[in-house]
């Protein structure tokens, strides 16, 4: 690759970055049907044709959006780390910060916004499981089969497993929070939830 062609991909990817934050701003503040092309142009100060030479619709800007945000949160939280030392320290320590993570105000706000247009846009919500909670089922499941290999756990399906183990550590903070129904549940900890998962 010549250096033209590497500087115009640079260009290209800061283009589409400055974009995707723009809509950003516009989606988390507004909500995806509020917000229009108009509002993102704004945000992200561009044209109205540079946003549309690289996202065709709005529907598609936020697709895009939505997967690059869930892969990057994601991968810098579900990390597998000291993987060589005791399994109940490894989860605890994935395991609060996931719980974090699903409670974090910005989560719930896209967790909601999501699912508010996941009906209408089918490709949103499969963008958003196929970025964030399968991305992370493959990365746990993957650690939970080592484990079973190497006689630390029994054998059993660790996909399965790692679906469990993600439910767990959410059961009980999650969707009270995400429904903003807390006041049916007995408040319970983080730290209580992950324990016990």
């Amino acid at each position: 690759m010549d250096s033209a062609s590497a500087t115009n991909d640079n260009f290209d990817t800061a283009k589409r970055q400055q974009i995707l934050d723009g809509a950003r701003r516009c989606f988390l503040e507004m909500g995806f049907d509020a917000a229009s092309m108009n509002d993102i142009v704004r945000a992200a100060g561009v044209s109205k044709g540079t946003v549309y030479a690289y996202f065709p619709s709005k529907e598609k800007l936020f697709e895009a959006m939505v997967y690059v945000d869930r892969r990057q949160s994601v991968e810098q939280i579900v990390v597998i780390e000291h993987e060589d030392g005791p399994i109940e320290e490894v989860l605890s320590e994935l395991g609060m910060r996931m719980a974090s993570q699903f409670t974090s105000h910005d989560q719930l706000a896209y967790s909601r916004m999501v699912m508010s247009v996941a009906g209408r846009f089918p490709a949103v919500g499969h963008s958003f499981f196929e970025a964030g909670p399968a991305f992370a089922l493959a990365r746990i499941g993957a650690y939970l089969k080592r484990k079973m290999d190497d006689g630390t756990l029994h054998q059993a399906d660790s996909e399965l497993c790692a679906m469990q183990f993600i439910e767990l550590v959410q059961c009980g903070i999650f969707k009270p929070k995400l429904f903003s129904a807390t006041d049916l549940f007995k408040h319970r900890s983080i730290e209580e939830v992950v324990k016990k998962a």
